[in-house]
């Protein structure tokens, strides 16, 4: 039988649910927003360290705390006229050492070629040994340039290594022409380095034994050479291995790819497992503007669960994968909470993603805006996150403020020294006036994400890490 129920309690839940519906669907709009200083009730303190590359724009990925006990790192450039540099910093003497110039070292002279103009890859240390991949950084829109100034065209991306103790390096193996690797992945155990090449998304492996790279064909359609919106496919910018040898990565439209190195067809895609299925929130306005990227940022390998983890590009959902079991479940929104509940996450994933002791992640979000007195707008600001791992709860540990009052306000790396402090290599905002001009006046190119700033590229340091843990 049926309760009739008064008509002020009819009223009050037609108002509840009401309510309720305005609640969930202010979170459809994907929008950012600014959150004034003083509402925020706690900041990390930040040391600032200069690297005086004034045409030094971005970072991603390529930063180590090496068994030396420095940190290596590059800093890169969109200039045509340079090349990406490698550089060591010292925890304990705090001395910050520039190592090369990869246009020396590799004798692409920038003014007869179009430069290797970033290191786009992890930093994996193996027998005393640094290994990376090299990468293009000069573009026509959203390809390769060719236009160079009667430069020769970028001639691809290398794989290489530099040895910690004679400081040597060792160019191992080149790409294709027009081809950079965007990212890396270290097989230790059998000696094998992998790396995809940007813009069509190749597979390449590079045996230490064998010398000499093998070429595995594309393994996201034509990658971001392809005609949009049918052919186009954001290449993937992480890698993982598992024990066994195999390495996976992911396309945009929400596959997991296998490469098998035992295997007569080396690379499949894992039937029943989609990453699409990921997100916590959908939105159909969002869905249909297209080019939806359901890929994975980032992705490392924890021993103590025999799984995956990692960060989806565009929602910043944080996910396990097992491939073992074929397993794959969302764990998290892993963002601020004035982005919860979005479709999308305005300032998407970012590769500052670690690992880290005691069964906890930390990560470095972009997140809301930081609104202080006396500053110029930034675009948006850096929190430090954790996540444990065990009783998956989720601290946002507030927003990075350096010592003298500047803002971080973009970062995509992260590491621990060897003095257990956090650091990151990051776009810190500018509050000088003459450093403003200098910077404007010299930097006439950067990466899209920050175009409209003027920042530096500077080497932060954040407190020990067990300051962060329970």
């Amino acid at each position: 039988m049926m309760t009739k129920l008064p008509v002020a309690t009819l009223a009050l839940l037609v108002f509840t649910n009401l309510c309720s519906l305005s609640v969930h669907a202010q979170h459809i709009t994907v929008e950012k927003t600014t959150i004034p200083l003083a509402s925020i009730d706690k900041t990390i303190s930040a040391d600032l360290f200069p690297i005086n590359f004034l045409l030094g724009d971005s970072n991603y990925h390529s930063m180590v705390s090496a068994s030396d006990g420095n940190l290596y790192f590059s800093v890169d450039t969109h200039n045509i006229e340079y090349a990406c540099r490698i550089y060591k910093f010292d925890p304990r003497t705090e001395e910050m050492t520039l190592v090369a110039n990869m246009d020396e070292v590799l004798g692409e002279d920038t003014a007869a070629h179009v430069a290797q103009g970033k290191i786009h890859t992890p930093f994996f240390e193996d027998e005393g040994k640094l290994w990376f991949g090299t990468h293009i950084s000069f573009y026509e829109g959203d390809l390769p340039g060719f236009k160079s100034e009667d430069r020769l065209p970028y001639q691809g991306g290398h794989f290489m290594s530099y040895d910690l103790q004679t400081g040597a390096f060792e160019d191992l193996a080149k790409t294709f022409p027009g081809e950079g690797i965007i990212t890396t992945a270290m097989d230790t155990e059998r000696n094998v380095l992998y790396g995809l090449t940007w813009p069509s998304g190749i597979l390449v492996s590079y045996d230490r034994a064998e010398g000499h790279p093998r070429f595995w064909g594309a393994v996201q359609d034509r990658g971001e050479w392809g005609q949009r919106p049918h052919e186009w496919d954001r290449v993937c910018r992480t890698l993982g291995i598992a024990p066994d040898g195999k390495v996976y990565g992911s396309t945009m439209d929400g596959r997991i790819w296998e490469y098998d190195p035992t295997a007569a067809r080396r690379v499949t895609y894992i039937d029943g497992l989609d990453l699409k299925h990921l997100p916590l929130s959908q939105s159909a306005e969002e869905t249909l503007k297209g080019e939806f990227q359901y890929n994975w940022r980032v992705l490392e390998w924890n021993p103590k669960t025999e799984s995956f983890w990692g960060i989806q590009w565009e929602t910043t959902t944080l996910f396990e994968f097992q491939p073992s079991t074929r397993y794959l479940r969302t764990v998290a929104e892993l963002r601020h909470d004035a982005y919860k509940g979005m479709p999308r996450n305005p300032e998407i994933s970012q590769l500052g993603f670690l690992l880290g002791p005691q069964d906890t992640i930390f990560y470095l979000a972009n997140g809301p805006a930081v609104a202080m007195d006396g500053h110029a707008d930034v675009q948006s600001t850096v929190y430090l996150f954790t996540f444990d791992m065990a009783t998956e709860k989720m601290v946002n540990h507030g927003p990075l403020i350096s010592v003298d009052g500047r803002r971080v306000f973009f970062t995509e790396s992260l590491c621990i020294g060897a003095d257990d402090r956090l650091y990151t290599v990051a776009w810190v905002e500018v509050s000088d006036p003459a450093r403003r001009e200098e910077i404007g006046q010299a930097r006439k190119t950067g990466p899209v994400e920050t175009e409209k700033m003027v920042y530096e590229v500077m080497l932060v340091r954040l407190p020990e890490w067990k300051r962060y843990v329970e």
